[in-house]
């Protein structure tokens, strides 16, 4: 098994004053592709706080994450699960982190992903890059298993105070539509590189224009076993 950390910041305008209740949901699928498996959903964060008055918000977190059929070590096995969450207050805005586990895969380094309200591309794919070489130069003999995220079903709990860190353990759910009001994310697909990836295949997979691939991701060598971000670039309607 392998975890992987993903922390969102989530913007309140400033505006909590205490956190009632927090969940975090998950809607997972999973395909079966020639080299491996690939899990897509997204998870869902849904919480009600005090402001001038009590108000809801929901952020959704979107994935998109493939496993290399050589990382994964049961195929019948392999799903994510959001295993706990923290969170805290900061500056009136809601800062929470996001623990999943990967079964099924080969064990590996923990990974963490900061998710930002507005991502800034460069300082991002600075550190990411930094990181990914880093792992490569010291562990050039070793497979980084598949970076995936999902998120069970969680219920509704009240919080303890404003400053406290609060964590839940929640079983998976089935996929729930997305209602119409719901507020999408930033969005950035990690993909680990398989044997006969080039950024003109990763590309044409994601319909992502390859410049702006290599560009943020440093123009870097593809090394298979390493992982690089996939920024999402929403499809032009016809």
């Amino acid at each position: 098994m392998q975890k992987i950390y993903y922390e969102k910041e989530i913007d309140l305008s400033h505006k909590l004053k205490e956190l009632t209740s927090l969940t975090v949901d998950e809607s997972i699928d999973y395909k079966i592709e020639e080299n491996g498996v690939r899990a897509v959903g997204s998870l869902i964060v849904k919480g009600e706080y005090v402001s001038d008055q009590n108000k809801l918000f929901v952020e959704n977190i979107e994935l998109d994450i493939y496993a290399d059929e050589k990382k994964i070590t049961d195929q019948r096995d392999f799903h994510l699960k959001v295993e706990d969450f923290e969170y805290e207050i900061v500056d009136g805005n809601l800062k929470i982190t996001i623990e999943v586990g990967v079964y099924g895969v080969e064990d590996g380094k923990d990974r963490f992903v900061s998710l930002q309200s507005e991502p800034d591309p460069v300082a991002e794919i600075e550190e990411l890059s930094r990181t990914l070489q880093e792992e490569n130069s010291n562990e050039q003999m070793a497979e980084v298993p598949e970076e995936t995220v999902p998120l069970p079903e969680e219920k509704p709990v009240p919080l303890p105070e404003e400053k406290s860190l609060s964590k839940k353990v929640y079983e998976t759910k089935t996929k729930e539509p997305k209602d119409d009001g719901d507020e999408d994310t930033g969005v950035y697909y990690l993909y680990v590189i398989g044997p006969n990836d080039t950024y003109s295949s990763i590309a044409e997979h994601y319909h992502v224009d390859e410049k702006i691939i290599r560009s943020y991701n440093g123009n870097i060598d593809l090394v298979s076993g390493q992982v690089i971000i996939i920024p999402y670039v929403a499809p032009e309607n016809h």
